[in-house]
């Protein structure tokens, strides 16, 4: 037996193979789904590339400051 491990979302009681993955597997299958109770909440990586935070305040780092070594 051989393992594929990957994380999608289930759209309309779908779960889309990904595409790495459609040669390997042919026949029969075993599922297995595990659910995370807490990941009802988006990821916070996803919603800040979403809704990305500006500040008027905030001044980035100028190249010699990135590289300063004290």
């Amino acid at each position: 037996m051989s393992v594929i491990e990957f994380q999608t979302r289930v759209e309309h009681g779908t779960i889309e193979l990904p595409e790495e993955y459609r040669h390997l597997v042919t026949g029969r299958v075993r599922i297995i789904i595990l659910i995370n109770e807490d990941e009802d909440e988006e990821d916070m990586v996803e919603f800040l590339l979403d809704h990305p935070y500006h500040s008027d305040s905030f001044t980035p780092l100028k190249r010699d400051e990135i590289y300063e070594r004290r």
